[in-house]
C-alpha cells in the first residue's frame, strides 16, 4: 500500500479490487493527532465524576448524620428542665426535649397535610381517567 494521507479512504493498490469494494466498506484511517485527540477526549469524559444512586445515598445519609449529631448536641446544652402543658397533660423534662417534640409534632402535622392533598389530587386524577372523551 502507499502512503495513506490522514483522514483519507482507505483503497487497496489493486484498481479492479477498489472497484469490487462497496464506497461504504472503505475505512477512514484518522491521522495520529486526530487518535490522539479523541484518546484525550475519552479520557476527560471518563476522569468526570458522575453522581449515582449510590453516592446520593452516601451524600444523604451523611447529611442525616451530621443533623443528628447537631441536635444531639442542642439536647444536651438545653438539659434544664420546664414544665409543659399540653391539653390533658403536663410534664417536666429537658428544654431540648421539649423543643424536639415540638418539631416532630409539626412533622407529623405537615406530612398528614400533604397526604390529604396527593390523595385528593390521586383521587381526582382518577376520575380524569374514566371520564368519556367527547
Amino acid at each position: 500500500m502507499e502512503d495513506e494521507s490522514p483522514g483519507q479512504p482507505v483503497v487497496p493498490e489493486d484498481a479492479s479490487a477498489a472497484q469490487a469494494m462497496p464506497p461504504d466498506a472503505r475505512v477512514d484511517v484518522p491521522s495520529s493527532t486526530q487518535a490522539s485527540e479523541q484518546l484525550l477526549d475519552d479520557q476527560r469524559s471518563l476522569a468526570k465524576p458522575t453522581s449515582t444512586r449510590t453516592s446520593r445515598v452516601w451524600i444523604g445519609f451523611a447529611l442525616g448524620l451530621v443533623v443528628l449529631v447537631a441536635i444531639l448536641i442542642f439536647i444536651l446544652q438545653n438539659l434544664t428542665s420546664v414544665e409543659v402543658h399540653f391539653p390533658g397533660a403536663s410534664t417536666k423534662m429537658p428544654v431540648g426535649i421539649a423543643i424536639l417534640f415540638g418539631f416532630i409534632l409539626g412533622g407529623i402535622f405537615v406530612f398528614g397535610l400533604s397526604l390529604a392533598r396527593v390523595l385528593q389530587l390521586r383521587h381526582g386524577m382518577g376520575r380524569l381517567r374514566q371520564a368519556p372523551r367527547s
